[in-house]
């Protein structure tokens, strides 16, 4: 019985797609970690202490961006405790912050969180704690140098806040 070479052949070419497929990662991350190194943005320039400073920065951001996030897409019916998680761990990161540019930016964060949370409080006929809640939104955006800082204005920052997150509706479909 004669042997095809077909079986022989297929195995060879899989030979050889798994050896250029290893050698390709291989190659090609190690070029892409030579291409980074030599093309890294901008950090390289800036002294240690300074490059510490961005990257504290940085990642202070980054957590008040996932608060944000979290916020933001917290179903209604668990809001007004994550609201309030939101607020307590805001404070805590103003606490340990170690960089002045930042506060600003966690104040003005904290604020919104204060009048979410005093926006959930009136939805839910809570009105002692939504006042309590307003007043001290209003104390920290007048801290921040607002210069209308009423009841009505804030009200009107949160619906543009909440805009921005709404998802458009696709429109029906007419028959």
């Amino acid at each position: 019985m004669k042997r095809s070479p077909i079986g022989v052949w297929f195995s060879v070419a899989l030979a050889i797609l798994v050896l250029s497929l290893w050698a390709g990662s291989l190659l090609g991350s190690a070029s892409a970690r030579y291409w980074y190194s030599q093309h890294q943005p901008g950090t390289q320039i800036l002294p240690v202490p300074e490059r510490k400073q961005l990257e504290s920065e940085l990642a202070e951001l980054t957590a008040l961006q996932i608060l944000q996030l979290f916020a933001r897409a917290t179903p209604e019916e668990k809001k007004q405790q994550y609201t309030l998680d939101e607020i307590k761990t805001l404070e805590e990161l103003k606490q340990s912050s170690k960089e002045p540019e930042i506060k600003s930016v966690m104040d003005l964060e904290l604020g919104l969180a204060y009048l979410r949370a005093a926006m959930t409080e009136e939805r839910n006929k809570n009105e002692q704690l939504a006042k309590k809640y307003m007043q001290s939104a209003q104390a920290i955006f007048k801290s921040l140098g607002w210069q209308d800082y009423s009841e009505e204005a804030l009200k009107a920052v949160e619906k543009r806040e909440l805009a921005k997150w709404e998802h458009p509706r696709p429109k029906a479909r007419e028959k």
